[in-house]
């Protein structure tokens, strides 16, 4: 079974999808090293600002410019569906399902492929921001420690907004491990849409595979209109909780449930269709 998933990954990995995923992700993270090389060259270190607060994934960056975060939320929606999504949708198209679930039985064919969605989607996901983060590191002063609310450490609304990061001890521990743990997040998340986008797809045959980017795009997107519709100080929308630094109020517990669920609706989607014809 692991060297079925194994080689299901690498495989997966290879494919055209996702391919143009990791370097559609690796386009913007440079456009964004790009431009932070360009405006902090010969800064000093007293006026630079913490490198891990410049990567793409980094909330805390818009207050100096949005651009780069507004293209990645944008395009994320579409976009975690397809190194993974439409796995299941291609090898039916080919008939390889048939020929697998008679190899290894419908379940363990459809457990297999879930957990083949969710690593190569969290690889897709996650390296490409591990490296941007590598990059900083190299590049701008480990020593910088500026925000760009331009609000001092001492300053009691600074204090405020770091207490609502999603894992404010750990920023406070080190700032480095916070956007490590961060990226992994993201990267969890990220392989939870693609397995729930698999798993539809199992469930529903659909006839056009760009019906696959649908559950994603609406059920991301209609955080935005929950989080309006609620009257509540937390926030719902989704990008207040995988982006780094977000100093939005948020609900972790809300957070965590709501990924269980999808995670288990996922699972069951693929237990179901299993247990069905397979023909």
């Amino acid at each position: 079974m692991n060297e079925i998933i194994s080689y299901q990954v690498r495989f997966t990995l290879k494919q055209k999808p996702a391919l143009i995923s990791f370097y559609l992700l690796l386009t913007v993270i440079l456009l964004n090293f790009t431009s932070n090389v360009l405006a902090f060259q010969g800064s000093d270190v007293v006026e630079m600002f913490h490198p891990a607060k410049m990567l793409t994934l980094s909330y805390n960056r818009v207050y100096y410019n949005a651009d780069i975060t507004l293209l990645l939320v944008q395009l994320y929606p579409a976009l975690v569906a397809c190194p993974a999504g439409f796995l299941l949708a291609s090898e039916r198209t080919r008939k390889t399902d048939l020929l697998l679930i008679t190899r290894i039985g419908g379940r363990r064919y459809y457990l297999c492929k879930l957990l083949v969605a969710f690593l190569t989607t969290m690889v897709v996901f996650t390296v490409p921001f591990f490296v941007e983060l590598a990059l900083n590191c190299v590049s701008f002063p480990l020593r910088a420690a500026g925000d760009f609310t331009y609000n001092g450490q001492y300053d009691p609304e600074y204090a405020t907004m770091v207490e609502n990061y999603l894992f404010p001890w750990l920023f406070r521990q080190n700032p480095y491990l916070y956007a490590v743990a961060g990226i992994l997040l993201f990267g969890v998340f990220s392989g939870v849409m693609g397995v729930l986008t698999t798993a539809l797809s199992a469930l529903v045959k659909v006839r056009y595979k760009i019906v696959l980017f649908l559950p994603t795009f609406l059920l991301l997107n209609g955080t935005l209109y929950l989080s309006e519709a609620v009257a509540s100080e937390a926030s719902a929308r989704w990008f207040d909780y995988v982006l780094l630094f977000s100093d939005m109020p948020k609900n972790g517990k809300f957070f965590a449930v709501a990924l269980l669920v999808l995670a288990a609706a996922s699972l069951f989607c693929g237990l179901y269709r299993s247990g069905g014809d397979q023909l």
